[in-house]
Parts: structure tokens; C-alpha cells; sequence
């Protein structure tokens, strides 16, 4: 189909399979199977290569499986995103991060074939949103990633960060106008540095 390209590829997660997790408990099972993708694209848009989200994820859970009877059912998504935020943090501070560039690409990868012009248009704009968001400040980065491409609600992205509400309405309003400049910026390059 020829037209505006679609972005639901920028929302690939990684399978279930890839998540090593102990086999007794359903709950642990339930939960992974539940906010696996929420968990992936925080860590992505957090600025974490395809690879390293998907070993930060396994994180992310791990430290779940350590609290999981500490973490009521209804809390678990804002415990998971907090998690994943921090294991982001860590990983990106660490002297041992590195950019993998082996291992699971699921960004590259295609789904339901689209014609090779779109594959190549959806990938631009996925680079450029991560590039884009790259540029932004850490704490108004996670407010974006959050309200807007998680489509979470102020006050669920208040309670995750700990912040007021109007903290999470200046940051997000702060985060769309340094987007803003910064997708200009990058569009403005030359082609040939992209």
C-alpha cells in the first residue's frame, strides 16, 4: 500500500521466548506476558541499543521476581516503568555500557512485508525519533517516552516518577518544544550525513 508510511513498526518488543524466567510461576509468566513491550520501549526510547533493552529487560523482570509479593497486581506497570527507567539510568552511566550492535535487530526486522520504500521510510523515522529524543534531557525524555508514546496519563506518569502533576505537564511541554527543535534540526541536515 503506497502512502504516508506507518510507525506501528517502531513497536516491535522482543518474543516472550527471549525473557529467560523460572517455570513455576504463572504469576512472574503473566506479568512478563503482560508489560514485556511497555518494559522494551521504555528501555529503547530511553536511549538503550535494540540488544541492550532486551538484556536490561530481563532486568527489569528479575528485580520484579525479587519483589513480587511486595508489588500489588494493580501497581505492577508503574513499578515495571520506574524499574525500567532506573535500569536505563544505570546502564547508560555504567563505565561498561557499550553499544551492541550484534544480537536481535527488531527494529530491522519486517513484519507483514511493507514495500521496501516504506521499510526504508519507517526505519528514517524511527532513527530520527530516536536521535531526536536522544537530544532531550533525561527527565523530560521520560516524561515524553511516557505521556506521549506510552500514552499514559499525567497522573500515572506523576506516580511512576514521583513528581506533581504540573511537574509531568511543565517537563512534557518543555519535552514537545525541544523535540520540535530537534527533529527541525536533524531534518535540516544533509542527506548525506544521515
Amino acid at each position: 500500500m503506497a502512502g504516508k508510511p506507518s510507525l506501528e513498526g517502531l513497536h516491535v518488543v522482543p518474543p516472550l521466548s527471549a525473557l529467560r524466567m523460572p517455570r513455576g510461576d504463572g504469576r512472574l509468566r503473566a506479568a512478563v506476558g503482560n508489560h514485556l513491550g511497555l518494559v522494551w520501549r521504555v528501555l529503547r526510547r530511553s536511549g538503550l541499543a535494540p540488544a541492550d533493552a532486551e538484556d536490561a529487560s530481563q532486568d527489569v523482570f528479575w528485580v520484579l521476581a525479587q519483589r513480587f509479593d511486595d508489588v500489588p497486581e494493580r501497581a505492577q506497570r508503574s513499578f515495571l516503568v520506574s524499574t525500567a527507567l532506573r535500569v536505563a539510568s544505570d546502564r547508560k552511566q555504567s563505565k561498561w555500557h557499550r553499544s551492541v550492535s550484534a544480537g536481535l535487530d527488531l527494529e530491522a526486522r519486517e513484519s507483514d512485508a511493507p514495500l521496501p520504500d516504506e521499510a526504508v521510510e519507517i526505519r528514517r523515522a524511527g532513527a530520527l525519533l530516536d536521535e531526536a529524543l536522544a537530544s532531550l534531557d533525561e527527565l523530560e525524555r521520560a516524561v515524553f517516552v511516557l505521556a506521549e508514546l506510552e500514552q499514559m496519563t499525567r497522573a500515572e506518569v506523576a506516580e511512576v516518577l514521583s513528581i506533581p502533576e504540573g511537574t509531568v505537564a511543565s517537563r512534557l511541554k518543555r519535552a514537545r518544544l525541544s523535540l520540535e527543535t530537534a527533529v527541525r534540526r536533524l531534518r535540516a541536515r544533509p542527506r548525506s550525513t544521515r
